[in-house]
């Protein structure tokens, strides 16, 4: 009886160890990484263009470095350079104007400046991130004499406009932007240099380099006393006006 009972129990053990089901392990996915993430290219922002205030107030220097006040017609050699900056949270962009005029001959009778002038201030609630163009300029020249005639039409051009720059020449990205070829001829390029009259002579000339400034207006001599010694600018020299070119700049939303 007790075999018999054995027996039984040991074949009930088989037949549950044969009928029992074997479950298959569960394989986890990781979660996806950056790695695996799909990047969407985000559109690139775009600059916009907008219009610098020309600078007209006149701007005459006072300081006499050396020499007299009179340039006497010899030049001066004038040198001008502007460099925009941004001020105020970058919500105005200001021009700094460094000026300098130098007799050509003994006694140097010379005269130099700085200014600091705002140019532009952005619309309300926006700032200015980064400029895209050009933020400097400068040109030099030999400014002719009061009343002298300035390369004349069917004269030597090209040694015109060597003697005005101080055998300098303007740079190709500057004519360019005056809608000029790289290369263009001295004929072409003489088109941008002219004088004037507004009181006295004035020249109006282009940048040597840098695409912030498309024109300078500066008078040289006046055929007087040139160095101001008070609070106008009539009949001295000065900075007659600064044109600027339109301009290119990254703006964002003040938060």
């Amino acid at each position: 009886m007790k075999k018999a009972l054995l027996h039984i129990l040991f074949v009930t053990a088989l037949v549950n160890v044969s009928t029992a089901q074997v479950t298959t392990p569960t394989t986890v996915k990781p979660l996806p990484t950056n790695q695996n993430r799909v990047r969407v290219a985000l559109p690139k922002p775009k600059p916009e263009t907008i219009k610098l205030e020309d600078i007209t107030e006149w701007l005459c220097p006072q300081a006499l470095v050396r020499g007299d006040r009179e340039f006497d017609g010899h030049g001066p050699k004038v040198k001008c350079n502007v460099t925009l900056g941004l001020r105020n949270n970058n919500t105005e962009i200001w021009a700094k104007i460094v000026f300098e005029a130098k007799e050509t001959v003994h006694d140097w009778s010379t005269t130099t400046a700085t200014w600091n002038v705002k140019v532009f201030t952005t619309p309300f609630g926006k700032k200015i991130q980064k400029f895209a163009s050009d933020v400097f300029s400068r040109t030099e020249f030999i400014s002719p004499a009061a009343g002298a005639q300035f390369l004349i039409p069917g004269s030597d051009l090209k040694r015109g406009l060597s003697v005005f720059f101080d055998g300098q020449v303007i740079a190709g990205a500057v004519l360019a932007a005056h809608g000029l070829p790289f290369d263009a001829t001295p004929a072409l390029a003489a088109q941008l240099v002219k004088t004037y009259i507004r009181g006295n002579e004035v020249v109006q000339t282009p940048s040597l380099e840098g695409r912030a400034v498309r024109f300078f207006h500066i008078v040289g001599d006046t055929g007087g006393d040139d160095i101001s010694n008070d609070n106008n600018c009539n009949d001295d020299t000065r900075i007659e006006k600064i044109e600027f070119f339109p301009m290119q700049v990254f703006m964002v939303n003040v938060n």
